[in-house]
């Protein structure tokens, strides 16, 4: 039982680094491709100073990783599957909110948009 609850709070310190809507965008598109800290946020209209916070928070859980080329710095996520992942969670969403037309629409649109791309 000690390790069914060491391991369920290990989880749950990740799953409450991932459980912001800017970090589950910034996880989706270090999912696709990596990218440096200017590129990344003008594509999610995110102040440079939020976006570093978030990465931050991301980089100290093992998600994201950061390596410099030459002056700029360009991170991508350590495991791609994760942004997969986070697309499969697009049934329990599209399960929940099965009586609201633009929850699902926007599920079904977004799941399109974000193709993780295979490593």
């Amino acid at each position: 039982m000690p390790q069914q609850i060491l391991v369920a709070q290990q989880l749950a310190d990740i799953l409450a680094v991932i459980a912001h809507p800017d970090r589950i965008r910034i996880i989706e598109e270090l999912g696709r491709h990596e990218s440096d800290v200017r590129t990344l946020g003008e594509k999610l209209k995110l102040r440079q100073s939020t976006l570093s916070q978030h990465l931050a928070q991301l980089r100290t859980k093992g998600i994201a990783i950061a390596e410099r080329d030459g002056r700029s710095v360009r991170y991508h996520l350590s495991n791609v599957w994760l942004a997969r992942w986070l697309v499969d969670g697009f049934q329990l969403l599209e399960m929940q909110n099965q009586n609201s037309s633009k929850v699902l629409e926007a599920a079904k649109v977004v799941r399109r948009l974000w193709r993780v791309r295979d490593k």
